[in-house]
């Protein structure tokens, strides 16, 4: 038993030090390669990096298909704009309650829902999405009151801010993702997600707190979700319940962390990478279909990595510690 612990003790310390020189590299990149460009494009994949992770930080571990992450999201945009435009906060403050509010509002909304199965769970938090989506477009004509501004949505102060703001912004936010993700890969609270995964029932018999587990990372995904929502708003100054609560942006984070490996810790970094830049240099090369060729890049990956890259790479080559 020992000899066989010996590798897996020693592959942690070697994952350590392989992602915290990649997370050296990134962070010292818009310094080497100070063009707008590269750092608009980097800072996207950021976002979109975070956001897969946070997708899969609920979904991917447990196996309960989120249709609704991105309320959480436009919580935390619509939260963020309030609180600097109607409140008066600093950016950093708004955008830390934004987080914890988002956060409290999927404690009772989870509660509820994260008992439901399979393809009930996946049709309420699609309905919770759209639900809060129509409430931020009617709340004010319907109260009579100015707070969402409805369709028109809501214009922030402009930041005075670079991209290369924003891109640390986004690095650190999706450099914590990682972190929990590493920390669910090497922790009970992790095992209890994975083993939810494999048999709810099972787990519960085997002493884990299923209905806590789940809704612990329900809500530690929303806080993430609202703060990646507040540095959107700040980073365009303009929001709007339609693109805020856009069911596309729930798409994307599934067909991300489908692409790299769900329920793995660098799945959602590695789809997020690959399907942000197949997008951006199909759209350049070819803007007229390039959205017909990203389908069937997308269908080929599946085809032949069903499981996803990350999945395909330990298959293949053994690369147990991914």
């Amino acid at each position: 038993m020992t000899v066989a612990c010996v590798p897996n003790a020693a592959a942690k310390p070697r994952l350590l030090i392989i992602l915290a020189a990649a997370a050296l590299v990134v962070g010292v990149a818009p310094l080497l390669f100070p063009s707008e460009y590269f750092l608009r494009v980097a800072a996207i994949t950021l976002l979109w990096i975070g956001l897969a992770g946070c997708w899969n930080l609920m979904s991917g571990y447990t196996g309960y298909i989120d249709f609704g992450p991105v309320v959480y999201f436009g919580i935390g945009a619509y939260t963020t704009a309030i609180l600097m435009t109607r409140v008066g906060l600093p950016f950093f403050p708004a955008l830390a309650l934004s987080g914890l509010i988002a956060a409290c509002i999927a404690a009772p909304v989870g509660a509820p829902t994260l008992r439901l199965r399979g393809s009930y769970f996946a049709i309420a938090t699609f309905a919770f999405a759209e639900t809060m989506r129509q409430t931020v477009l009617e709340f004010d004509r319907a109260f009579g009151v100015t707070l969402f501004d409805g369709s028109f949505g809501i214009s922030l102060p402009p930041s005075g801010h670079t991209n290369l703001f924003f891109y640390y912004c986004l690095f650190g936010v999706s450099l914590a993702v990682i972190a929990t993700h590493y920390y669910v890969d090497h922790s009970k609270f992790g095992y209890g997600l994975k083993a939810i995964h494999e048999s709810e029932s099972a787990a519960e018999a085997v002493g884990v707190n299923t209905h806590i587990t789940k809704l612990t990372a329900y809500c530690l995904s929303a806080f993430f979700l609202g703060l990646f929502g507040g540095i959107e708003a700040y980073w365009i100054t303009y929001i709007t319940p339609t693109d805020a609560f856009s069911v596309h942006k729930t798409v994307q984070m599934v067909i991300m962390t489908l692409l790299g490996g769900m329920g793995t810790m660098l799945g959602p970094v590695v789809g997020a990478c690959f399907l942000t830049l197949i997008a951006e240099f199909l759209g350049a090369a070819f803007v007229e279909y390039y959205l017909i060729l990203i389908g069937l890049v997308i269908i080929v990956v599946i085809q032949v990595a069903p499981q996803g890259l990350i999945g395909f790479l330990k298959q293949r080559y053994g690369w147990k510690s991914l």
